[in-house]
């Protein structure tokens, strides 16, 4: 359900319901490319992959723990 708030109009002389602004985040879970999660021999980063099949949409304030958002 989204939330909502009350909004006199001018027009139609009437109060009318108007959506609250949403945030989402799209998460986009990755693994390591590694089997075993080791760093890179040449420039020691460590290599993932998104998994977009797993992806998913969250609200923003559903978010609890670390996290990096681009």
């Amino acid at each position: 359900m989204v939330p909502t708030f009350s909004k006199w109009c001018k027009k139609t002389e009437q109060w009318i319901l108007c959506p609250q602004a949403q945030e989402y985040a799209v998460v986009i879970p990755t693994i390591s490319k590694d089997t075993h999660g080791w760093a890179d021999c040449v420039d020691r980063f460590i290599r993932v992959v998104k998994q977009t099949d797993k992806m998913h949409t969250v609200p923003v304030g559903a978010i609890v723990g670390p996290a990096h958002l681009v």
